[in-house]
């Protein structure tokens, strides 16, 4: 049940980087969001009289999200299938479509779901079409995160076709010369916005205000504009009547694309996204230099609770080193940010970042400051004993000094390791800079330009420690 405090607004989720025609930022103006599912949201939000509220979050991590109260709808495109609906509730349908093949531009192998067997075939990850895949036999699938990069493979013969949703192929296979189309359709499904199961009374609200839009002609009208009403559609509405509105969404949106740009119009472009590249790198800022701070306190207490604490303490430790080393970060980063919430723990996704990475890199640091501690001669610490320096003095005056020589190095790498793995975030929502790339390069079909432009920045997040690293390595000679 939405609270008290949320009750004026409609949090919504989708996933950007899916891009047209469900939710994606417009090329001309990358702060602004459009979509047939931006349209739906909006129109549902005013109806409800709440106020709309975006959260992005990865695609496959949309369902989770609901379950974690991250947010209190997801449209983007799901599909109505049974395993979903023993998670999740999910709206009346406001879309019915099916699948298409989708082939390099000449091909005539394909005609139909039987011809695929013995070939490549690419889908989007998680999706229905993938499901149907993998239940032919002979056929190798390959999954893709973007419909971008599935196009983008299938053109340089990674994959011999796709298998799509009609809406996917129509923006982003029928627009495009080096693609056809095969009209025969696959399967059927349709899509329909999920709800928290916590959540029943909103579900009413949805369906209450979805079923209004399909009887004033709302709905149709933007699924209209957007070129996207079908005859799957009609029979759903049960609405036969004929069109009235021009796709002029459609139409802009293949005027915006301008594949072959000249190099002033490159620039242009990447100036316009420049702002959204350096709030991706900020926030990679944020959350790497604060899972460091993290990694080296509790890396400190890890290795001197291994070295100096009791037999059941170090081995504990140990076990707990151990585990995290051998559990992959993107794994515990699931974990922490949708598995805690089902105990009751509910933290936000800049805390389950910075925990995430933070723990993880721990006990990385706990293994260098290890091998250092035990770099240190066994005579200099005999040596503080003889001085009358406890433990705790010996280790802190003597021993760490002379350890931070050795360790200095391998912390430098580590900690730039860490800003790089800090694009594994974008699973929990976070938007720093990687994700935001992936989002730009699919929006302008340019994965080379935008990718040097976040490399540059990477290395000038990074390049401050490695300075760092140089001056302290040159001070302890």
């Amino acid at each position: 049940m939405v609270s008290v405090g949320e009750a004026a607004t409609l949090r919504w989720a989708a996933d950007t980087e899916s891009g047209a025609p469900y939710v994606f930022y417009k090329s001309e103006n990358m702060q602004q969001m459009t979509g047939f599912e931006y349209d739906i949201a909006m129109a549902l939000a005013k109806k409800l009289n709440r106020e709309p509220v975006f959260v992005q979050n990865a695609w496959e991590g949309l369902v989770l999200g609901l379950e974690s109260n991250l947010y209190d709808i997801a449209i983007n495109g799901i599909e109505i299938l049974e395993e979903r609906q023993k998670i999740v509730n999910f709206s009346e349908p406001y879309y019915a479509t099916y699948l298409q093949i989708v082939t390099r531009q000449g091909e005539t192998r394909f005609k139909n779901l039987s011809d695929l067997a013995g070939t490549k075939v690419g889908t989007l990850s998680g999706a229905l079409s993938e499901k149907v895949l993998r239940a032919q036999n002979d056929v190798q699938v390959l999954t893709y995160e973007s419909e971008t990069l599935a196009h983008r493979d299938l053109t340089i013969s990674r994959s011999d076709a796709l298998l799509v949703d009609a809406p996917i192929a129509k923006y982003f296979s029928e627009i495009n010369p080096r693609f056809q189309v095969i009209s025969t359709p696959i399967s059927s499904m349709t899509y329909g916005i999920a709800v928290s199961k916590k959540n029943p009374e909103l579900l009413k609200e949805i369906n209450k205000a979805l079923n209004e839009m399909k009887a004033s002609g709302e709905l149709k009208e933007i699924l209209e504009r957007w070129a996207l009403w079908n005859s799957a559609t009609a029979t759903l509405f049960d609405d036969q009547s004929p069109t009235r509105l021009k796709p002029v969404h459609f139409e802009e949106y293949k005027e915006s694309l301008n594949l072959e740009r000249t190099f002033k119009e490159r620039i242009d472009v990447y100036q316009k996204a420049m702002p959204l590249l350096l709030k991706g790198a900020w926030q990679t800022v944020r959350i790497s230099f604060s899972a460091m701070i993290v990694a080296v306190l509790v890396g400190l207490i890890l290795v001197s609770l291994r070295l100096y604490g009791n037999r059941a303490t170090a081995f504990g430790v140990a076990f707990f080193v151990e585990f995290i080393r051998g559990t992959p970060l993107l794994l515990q980063l699931f974990f922490i940010f949708y598995g805690l919430p089902s105990v009751g723990l509910e933290i936000s996704a800049f805390t389950a970042a910075v925990i995430g990475l933070g723990l993880n890199y721990s006990v990385q640091e706990s293994e260098i400051y290890r091998s250092g501690l035990l770099s240190v001669h066994r005579n200099q610490v005999e040596a503080a004993k003889m001085l009358g320096l406890n433990p705790w003095q010996t280790f802190w005056s003597v021993q760490v000094p002379q350890a931070f020589r050795f360790c200095l190095p391998p912390m430098t790498t580590d900690f730039i390791a860490l800003i790089k793995d800090s694009s594994l975030v974008s699973v929990i929502t976070m938007v720093e800079l990687t994700k935001t790339y992936s989002v730009l390069s699919a929006t302008y079909y340019d994965y080379v330009g935008f990718a040097v432009i976040a490399a540059s920045l990477y290395i000038l997040i990074g390049m401050p420690l490695v300075v760092l690293s140089r001056k302290l390595e040159r001070v302890q000679a």
